[in-house]
């Protein structure tokens, strides 16, 4: 897949996963909760947004970096932390990791990955002065097993730690019900306590399961524990948007976990200026749900994020070129942006403020 993919390619790009992957690793990464409201929402919410461009700037030279966390990288686009990712390259997580410090781009790494989070840090790529890596948490309730993945994440360089928080219980798929992926004794949740048999949040065991029951008190522990900024994802509305700051946290996510879990959810382009205002500066914010073209990318940052992340587009990436096609995605990605950002006349990210959007 070369990296010169224009909006065409791009558009079929889901098609060519779904032909080459087996059918439980393409329903696995497409599938939303239940009737697939929220999913499909996600996506037609951006597209609904209208821009209005300003015309006649100096729009010559494009500075797309900004800082995440104290640290400077080339582009506002992460790569969404998503599980499983040897369901669709052999590599797995490995690989996913090298396409996106190719491309210049954060990559949050998910605790539900068959991969050693070790093994996920050495593919940062220091060589080429690539983005840094996030970890993503799924607490579990046993403290000390938590406190020592924390110190294996600080030890192995990752800079943040993104704690999920919306997903107490699993929610239920009838499209992945109906197209399973088979656990495998041979393939673990290696960075989990008691490294498990990976299964998906859908299996049939997990269903109605308490497994990441996370309170305020938990969160209070781990700003405390981890040694590093904590980010709260999967946050939808204002107050506790205004709460988990008051807990200490460095960021929040704006996200409804793509539509996964709990269906007829807003969407994150309806609430992301709900939680701007409820906590300003406080925090830096990122938003993810939905996100498939530069346009859409400029509405998020001009409503208020910091930088956005992506979840399903680089696993289609990955499943057709493996860490090519990821970094192929991401670079895409960018190259519309930029364009979308000059034809709105901004120069830098500085410039994409809420008024280039449609009241």
């Amino acid at each position: 897949m070369a990296s010169n993919m224009d909006c065409v390619d791009f558009d079929a790009l889901e098609e060519r996963a779904r032909e080459k992957l087996p059918p439980p690793s393409f329903a696995f990464c497409a599938t939303g909760a239940d009737d697939e409201i929220t999913a499909v929402e996600n996506v037609t919410a951006w597209r609904k947004l209208r821009l209005r461009p300003r015309m006649l700037r100096d729009i010559v030279k494009v500075d797309t970096s900004v800082t995440l966390l104290g640290d400077r990288v080339a582009t506002p686009i992460m790569v969404a932390p998503t599980g499983r990712h040897h369901l669709f390259h052999p590599e797995g997580e490995r690989a996913s990791a090298r396409g996106a410090a190719a491309a210049g781009a954060l990559f949050v790494m998910s605790t539900s990955g068959a991969t050693l989070l070790e093994d996920v840090a050495k593919e940062r790529g220091k060589e080429r002065g690539a983005a840094p890596q996030w970890f993503q948490l799924y607490m579990q309730p046993d403290r000390a097993a938590t406190g020592a993945l924390l110190d294996r994440c600080v030890k192995a360089g990752f800079k943040a730690l993104v704690l999920t928080v919306d997903q107490p219980v699993p929610g239920w798929s009838p499209r992945a019900a109906r197209s399973p992926v088979i656990a495998s004794p041979n393939v673990r949740s290696v960075n989990m306590v008691g490294q498990p048999i990976a299964k998906t949040a859908y299996d049939p065991d997990r269903k109605g399961l308490a497994m990441f029951p996370t309170n305020f008190g938990d969160l209070e522990w781990l700003v405390k524990r981890a040694n590093m900024p904590v980010v709260v994802k999967g946050v939808l509305r204002g107050d506790d948007a205004k709460r988990c700051v008051d807990c200490g946290v460095k960021g929040i996510m704006v996200s409804n976990h793509g539509g996964r879990h709990i269906d007829t959810t807003v969407t994150t382009a309806e609430v992301i200026s709900e939680i701007v205002d409820a906590i300003g500066k406080t925090a830096e914010i990122y938003v993810d749900g939905g996100i498939r073209r530069g346009t859409d990318i400029v509405k998020a940052l001009a409503l208020g994020a910091r930088a956005v992340l992506v979840g399903r587009p680089p696993l289609w990436g990955l499943s057709i070129d493996g860490a090519a096609g990821v970094q192929a995605v991401m670079e895409h990605l960018q190259d519309e942006m930029v364009r979308a950002m000059r034809l709105c006349g901004a120069a830098s990210l500085a410039a994409l403020t809420p008024d280039l959007v449609a009241k």
